[in-house]
């Protein structure tokens, strides 16, 4: 067994001469301390093993897991190779992404290092999860990202957005510093293409390709051209200058009329006390007449005003509206529309050319729509037609001018064509002469 032991400690000296980590064992092929099974190598724990591919067969006491001490201590022919992965960064980026597993090894200094881990960098537009955080590509916008658009790498040009992921020409940004942002050569509101309907400052609006008032009611002057609020009539007219005030005719005008409202306009006049107020609305089925607050719906059979009388039958309803095509006159419904064959003030006559202007309240007024010669006649009744001068039949009857003789009688002036040319005459027998 001496023997044994000798030729023992002489391999391992040997495996301590090979002095590098990882390195292989080597040794004579004829030495004494070769084997070919176990039993050769009297037993203590030790058994028959052979170098790694195959290489000659040797006595060895596994001693477990590989450490870094300079000994094949799991008696595979290597000396410190560790068989573990690694990976020297944040455990919740390990696996993940781009980051990898490195291998375990014994440095000289007989301490384990990590060498071959990909660790977690900076994210990059690369179809890559670059900082190993489970998302690829989160940092870049690539609907607006103008080196990424659209794809990671697609850079647009500097008279170009990147807008819904497609380099567009670039808009105007602000369309009331005074630059031109996107450089080409309209400068804020006058860029009519990026800036119309855009904001050019508080209170302002890009309207038609120049710097319109937004706000009728602040006191400024938001477009800068010299007229503030309610006298920059071109922006404001019509528009609200603030709650219950309105823009008329270049100042400002009452709009809300209600008992319970203000001096929304600032005259010093309050409700229907205020010219502003003449039939607006001061309150349910009421509206505002002189400087009281009357009647003023005048076809919903209710006394709204509670002087006893309804609708056209209150004087406060003289020539207002009671319903389509219909008038309050010497307080009764009147026609107010003969031009759409309907008996709007319900006194069973209706208004159409085919029965003469029936109805006596359509004495002078149109008798078809859109023409203004043609006029229902106050005593005849019937729709008539009042030029004989247009080459048009007014009344629809028919008959055109001087051919119209009921309406167009001798010597009524007239035209008619010579050559494409209109001639000036006079009817005769019905005919221009």
């Amino acid at each position: 067994m001496k023997t044994f032991e000798s030729w023992l400690r002489a391999l391992t000296a040997v495996l301590l001469l090979s002095g590098i980590a990882g390195c292989k064992v080597t040794f004579p092929d004829n030495a004494a301390y070769t084997c070919e099974k176990d039993g050769d190598c009297g037993g203590e724990g030790f058994v028959c093993t052979s170098l790694p591919d195959d290489g000659p067969r040797y006595c060895c006491r596994p001693e477990g897991a590989e450490r870094c001490n300079g000994l094949d201590d799991d008696c595979d022919g290597a000396i410190d190779e560790l068989e573990a992965t690694c990976f020297s960064g944040d455990d919740d980026s390990r696996g993940k992404g781009a980051c990898r597993d490195g291998q375990s090894v014994c440095t000289r200094q007989g301490t384990v290092a990590c060498v071959g881990d990909v660790l977690p960098t900076v994210e990059r537009c690369n179809g890559v999860d670059d900082d190993c955080d489970g998302e690829v590509d989160e940092d870049f916008n690539r609907l607006t990202d103008p080196f990424n658009c659209g794809t990671c790498g697609t850079v647009c040009t500097a008279l170009q957005a990147c807008v819904e992921g497609v380099c567009q020409k670039r808009g105007e940004l602000d369309c009331g510093n005074g630059i031109d942002d996107n450089r080409d050569g309209a400068t804020d509101c006058a860029d009519r293409d990026d800036c119309d309907g855009q904001a050019c400052g508080v209170g302002c609006v890009c309207e038609n390709g120049r710097q319109t008032e937004s706000d009728c009611g602040n006191g400024e002057d938001d477009d800068e051209d010299r007229s503030i609020d309610c006298a920059d009539r071109d922006d404001c007219e019509g528009k609200s200058c603030g709650a219950g005030c309105v823009c008329t005719d270049g100042r400002k005008t009452e709009s809300l009329c209600t008992p319970d409202s203000g001096d929304e306009d600032g005259d010093g006049r309050l409700n229907c006390a205020d010219p502003d107020c003449e039939r607006k609305e001061c309150g349910p089925g009421l509206s505002c007449l002189g400087s009281n607050c009357v009647e003023g719906a005048c076809d919903n059979g209710e006394d709204d005003d509670g002087d006893g009388q309804t609708d056209c039958a209150d004087s406060d309803c003289s020539g207002q509206s009671c319903g389509v095509g219909c008038a309050c006159r010497n307080s009764t419904k009147a026609e107010a529309n003969c031009t759409d064959g309907i008996d709007n003030d319900g006194d069973g006559t209706t208004d159409t050319p085919s029965v003469d202007c029936q109805d006596s309240d359509c004495g002078g007024q149109l008798c078809v729509a859109g023409e203004p010669n043609a006029v229902c006649g106050v005593t005849s009744r019937r729709c008539a037609e009042v030029s004989c001068n247009d080459l048009v039949d007014n009344d629809k009857d028919g008959l055109t001018d001087c051919a119209d003789t009921q309406d167009c009688p001798n010597n009524s002036r007239c035209s008619r064509l010579v050559d494409g040319n209109r001639v000036a005459g006079v009817c005769r027998s019905g005919v221009c002469t």
